[in-house]
C-alpha cells in the first residue's frame, strides 16, 4: 500500500550517488596500493551512508515493497561494517546481517507478486549454482562457518528465485538486475574470504555490491 507519492525526478540522486561512488573509488585505490588501514572503514561507511541517503530521498519507506528494501539496505550497511574485521566471529555476524538483508529483499519481491513459472525456472538455475558454490567453498570451512555458508547460499538463491518470479509477474527488470549484481558480488566475497585473496575480488565484489545497493535504493523512481 503506497503511503505518499514517490518522487520521479533524479535530481535527488546526485549527492548520495556521488558520495557512494567517490568513497568506493578511494576505497579501491587504497586496496590496490595499500596506503592505510584506516581508509577502508571510513570509505565503506560513507559509501553505505550514500545508498541509505538515496533510499530516504526516494521515499523507500512510503510503500510496502520499499519498506522491505530499506530495511535490507540498513542490514547490508551493518553487515558491511562487520566484514571490516578479519576475525571469524565478526565475519559470521556480518554474514548473518547480510543473510537477513537477502530475506528482506525476498519480502520486497513477494509484495510485488510472484510468477510461479519464472520462480520455478529460476530454481532450476540457482539450485545447481548453489551446489557448485558448495563444492568450491565448503572444503575451506568447518563447524559453524560451514553451516553459515550453506544457509547463506540458500538465502541468496531464494532471493534470485523470488526476484525472477517478481520480474515474471510485473515485467520490471530493474530490481532483478539489482538482485543479480548482489548475488554475483557475494561470490567474489566468498572467493576473497575462503579461496584466494586478491585485488580482483575486491574490485568486482565491491563495485557490484554498491551498484546493487544504489539500484535497490533508487528503485521507487524506476518504472522498468
Amino acid at each position: 500500500m503506497n503511503r505518499d507519492p514517490v518522487p520521479k525526478s533524479y535530481s535527488g540522486a546526485t549527492t548520495p550517488v556521488c558520495l557512494t561512488l567517490t568513497s568506493l573509488s578511494i576505497l579501491l585505490v587504497n586496496e590496490f596500493f595499500g596506503y592505510s588501514q584506516y581508509v577502508k572503514p571510513v570509505t565503506k561507511t560513507l559509501a553505505s551512508l550514500g545508498f541509505l541517503y538515496l533510499g530516504v530521498n526516494y521515499g523507500l519507506v512510503n510503500s510496502d515493497q520499499g519498506y522491505y528494501v530499506f530495511i535490507g539496505l540498513i542490514l547490508s550497511a551493518i553487515g558491511d561494517v562487520m566484514l571490516l574485521s578479519l576475525k571469524p566471529h565478526f565475519f559470521q555476524i556480518g554474514a548473518f546481517f547480510f543473510l537477513l538483508a537477502h530475506l528482506m529483499y525476498c519480502g520486497a519481491f513477494i509484495t510485488t507478486g510472484i510468477s510461479v513459472k519464472w520462480f520455478l525456472m529460476s530454481i532450476v538455475v540457482v539450485g545447481p549454482a548453489a551446489i557448485i558454490v558448495w563444492k568450491y567453498v565448503l572444503p575451506y570451512t568447518s563447524g559453524l562457518m560451514r553451516k553459515l555458508v550453506i544457509t547463506y547460499s540458500i538465502a541468496i538463491s531464494w532471493m534470485m528465485a523470488f526476484a525472477s518470479g517478481s520480474y515474471g509477474y510485473s515485467g520490471k527488470s530493474w530490481l532483478l538486475g539489482a538482485a543479480f549484481l548482489f548475488y554475483i558480488s557475494d561470490l567474489f566475497v566468498a572467493r576473497q574470504r575462503f579461496i584466494k585473496r586478491c585485488f580482483l575480488n575486491s574490485l568486482c565484489g565491491l563495485t557490484l555490491y554498491y551498484a546493487a545497493q544504489l539500484m535497490f535504493a533508487i528503485s521507487p523512481a524506476i518504472d522498468f
